[in-house]
C-alpha cells in the first residue's frame, strides 16, 4: 500500500515545485477558507464533537509545516445517488459535481502531468479526489489543496484516517514524518495479532481499516475498538506514531524490535530520510534495557 503525500501535483517545466513546501496551519487555514467560501463549502467546518469534518493531514496540529492543506469530504453529504451504485461510481458521480464547482470559481483543470508555465486557478484529478492550486491572501504565494472524496457515509472514518502527523518547525520535507507511515506501523503491529480467529493474523488498510489478513475481512474501523485489538489501548493511543509506539512498546516488548525493523525496511519504498527510532536486536543489552523498563 503506497499513499502519496506531500504537495508534489503542480510543477514548474523544469520539475520544481510551483506551490508552497513549508505551509503553516495558519496558511492551511487561509487558503481553505478561501477556497470553501469560492465552492460554497466550509472545508473548517467542525462536529459536534468539536472535530474537524473535512479537514485532514498534518495541519490540524497547531504549528504543523505542510506541503498541502488536506481536506476529506463524503458524497454522502452533499449529493443524491442511487444507493445500490458501486462507491466507485459515487465517488465518480461526486468528483464531477465537484469539479462544476471549481470551474464555475475560475479553476481550470489540467492533465495529470501537466507542468505550469505561471501560477494560476488550476486542478487536476488526483487519486479519489480532485487537487487544486489556490492563492493564499494577500500573498504571491499558492499552496496546494487536496479535495479527496471518501466512500459515501464513510467520511468520518475516512478523515480520521487520513490524519497527519506533527513533526517540529523546520524539519526537512523528506524527513518528516506522514500519515502513511503511521499505516505501515497499524498494518506491522496487525500481522503480529496471531490466534485462533486470525491464524495469519491482521492487517491495516487506510480506507478499509483493521482487517483479516487471510480474509480480508474488515474487522473494525472504530479507533477505540481497533486500539484495544492491537494492544489494550484507546482511540487516542492511536493518534500519531508517537502515541502508538509509546503503548505498543508497554503492551508488546518482545515484539517491539521487529516491528520497528519491518516498518523501517517499508520505508524504504519511500523517498525519505524518516526512519523510527530505537531498532534493536533482540538479546543485545539495549534488547534487555527495553524490556526491563516495562517490567
Amino acid at each position: 500500500m503506497i499513499l502519496v503525500e506531500g504537495g508534489n501535483e503542480f510543477k514548474f517545466a523544469d520539475g520544481s515545485n510551483a506551490t508552497k513546501q513549508n505551509a503553516s496551519t495558519e496558511d492551511v487555514d487561509a487558503v481553505l477558507s478561501v477556497l470553501g467560501k469560492e465552492i460554497g463549502i466550509d472545508l473548517l467546518a467542525k462536529d459536534l464533537e468539536d472535530k474537524f469534518k473535512h479537514k485532514t493531514g498534518s495541519a490540524i496540529y497547531p504549528g504543523a509545516e505542510t506541503g498541502d492543506a488536506d481536506t476529506l469530504l463524503d458524497p454522502a453529504e452533499f449529493i443524491k445517488y442511487d444507493p445500490n451504485a458501486a462507491a466507485k461510481d459515487v465517488q465518480n458521480q461526486f468528483r464531477g459535481w465537484l469539479a462544476q464547482k471549481l470551474q464555475r470559481a475560475g479553476y481550470q483543470e489540467l492533465p495529470k502531468k501537466a507542468s505550469l508555465n505561471q501560477l494560476g486557478k488550476y486542478y487536476k484529478v488526483s487519486g479519489d479526489g480532485l487537487t487544486a492550486c489556490v492563492q493564499l491572501p494577500n500573498s504571491q504565494e499558492w499552496l496546494q489543496v487536496d479535495l479527496d472524496i471518501a466512500e459515501p457515509g464513510e467520511g468520518k472514518f475516512s478523515v480520521w484516517s487520513k490524519r497527519g502527523e506533527p513533526n517540529e518547525p523546520g524539519t526537512p520535507k523528506d524527513a518528516r514524518a506522514k500519515g502513511a507511515y503511521r499505516h505501515i506501523l497499524l498494518a506491522a503491529i496487525g500481522s503480529t495479532i496471531v490466534n485462533q480467529d486470525h491464524p495469519q493474523g491482521l492487517s491495516w488498510s487506510f480506507k478499509n481499516g483493521l482487517f483479516d489478513r487471510a480474509t480480508k475481512q474488515t474487522v473494525s474501523k472504530d479507533p477505540n475498538e481497533v486500539a484495544n485489538i492491537l494492544f489494550g489501548g484507546k482511540a487516542s493511543d492511536l493518534d500519531n506514531i508517537t502515541a502508538i509506539l509509546a503503548k505498543f512498546k508497554q503492551s508488546n516488548p518482545t515484539q517491539y524490535n521487529d516491528v520497528i525493523q519491518k516498518v523501517n525496511a517499508g520505508l524504504e519504498n519511500y523517498k525519505t530520510q524518516y526512519r523510527l527510532k530505537e531498532s534493536h536486536k533482540v538479546g543485545t543489552p539495549q534488547w534487555f534495557r527495553i524490556v526491563l523498563d516495562l517490567i
